[in-house]
């Protein structure tokens, strides 16, 4: 079974016995040697001041960046359009005040549509998501996050199933923070948030009183990090020994310019296919996703057949939409350490079952 999920993707094999090498302790020179590598690399992958790894998934890494980045008097301006951006909202509303605007399902966010909410928003902090993995939608978080840095804004940024299959760097994006997770395009097993600041969050959190949480403070990371390289509580040692191995896989393949370029030509290629089997795209043009393919088949039924059918006689497991297309919509991930075969194979079966 070739497994087409938008996260937890496939992991490689050389990943996988990555994991199963032998325990150390987070208090040794073996683990500052990890760490640090992976800090390092992080940081320089996506333009930003500091990086860190937490152990947790990237819902735990976005709950961080808002425990540290806003305060509860704050106004927050969101943009959701799919399931994650309002579970975006929903995290945003336990750390800060958050107002989120409103998009029809399937659309995306551009500064043209979020200009007049931005202006009239008052806020001080803006977050949203970057690519909606529920529809398989990109939003245009550059031109937006831009803007909002002109208002003197905070940007905080849910990445987790965008990179590094989409373009991105914080510098250039204007993003003080930005998340996303070991089990989507970086290939490697789930159970990490990789963490991304700017110079300006780091002056922000660092100066706080107190963060309202003791496990996701970054306070504390940064201090223990400035010691000695390594965690201020007990990380998962081996699947940080499978994310150094996701990021050699990430080197040795030519890096993120070459992983962006891979993800978009499949994306191209899986809309390409599925359009001239007469199915519409979820996005709209120009709002497509690099990394997951969203799709409106004609009814539930053929909907729950091509799922069924795929997996039982095609060995390849792909998954529903979410939100308003939840019981007609599917989805193919085009993520991670994929092989062309796999998705040119799947939209063979795909093919075949309509036809």
């Amino acid at each position: 079974m070739v497994l087409l999920a938008p996260g937890p993707v496939p992991v490689l094999e050389e990943i996988r016995k990555a994991q199963a090498k032998e325990m150390i302790t987070h208090r040794s020179k073996e683990f500052t040697a990890l760490y640090g590598d992976l800090c390092t690399r992080l940081r320089n992958y996506l333009g930003a001041q500091e990086a860190y790894v937490m152990t947790g998934s990237g819902a735990l890494g976005l709950e961080a960046l808002m425990a540290n980045l806003t305060f509860r008097n704050e106004k927050m301006v969101c943009f959701p359009n799919g399931e994650f951006g309002e579970k975006l909202v929903e995290t945003a509303k336990i750390y800060t005040n958050a107002d989120a605007g409103s998009i029809e399902g399937g659309k995306g966010w551009n500064l043209e549509r979020a200009k007049a909410k931005i202006d009239g928003s008052n806020a001080q902090v803006l977050s949203m998501v970057y690519n909606e993995t529920g529809y398989g939608l990109r939003n245009h978080i550059k031109e937006i996050c831009k803007y909002a840095k002109t208002k003197g804004m905070i940007t905080i940024i849910d990445g987790i199933s965008a990179w590094p299959g989409t373009e991105f760097n914080m510098k250039e994006f204007n993003v003080d923070g930005f998340v996303t997770g070991s089990q989507k395009g970086i290939g490697a097993p789930p159970g990490m948030a990789l963490l991304g600041l700017s110079a300006e969050a780091v002056e922000r959190f660092s100066k706080r009183e107190s963060v309202p949480s003791y496990y996701m403070d970054l306070r504390r990371h940064k201090k223990r990090y400035e010691k000695d390289q390594q965690t201020p509580n007990t990380p998962a040692i081996s699947l940080f020994w499978a994310l150094q191995e996701a990021f050699n896989v990430l080197d040795k393949n030519g890096g993120v310019p070459a992983a962006v370029n891979r993800h978009a030509g499949e994306a191209v290629y899986t809309r390409k296919r599925l359009s001239a089997m007469g199915f519409r795209i979820v996005a709209e043009p120009g709002f497509e996703s690099n990394t997951v393919t969203g799709f409106v088949c004609s009814s539930p039924e053929q909907a729950k057949t091509i799922k069924e059918r795929l997996d039982k006689e095609f060995g390849y497991k792909i998954v529903g939409c979410r939100g308003i297309y939840v019981n007609n919509g599917l989805r193919i991930a085009h993520m991670g350490n994929f092989k062309h075969e796999w998705i040119a194979g799947c939209l063979d079966g795909i093919e075949k079952i309509v036809r």
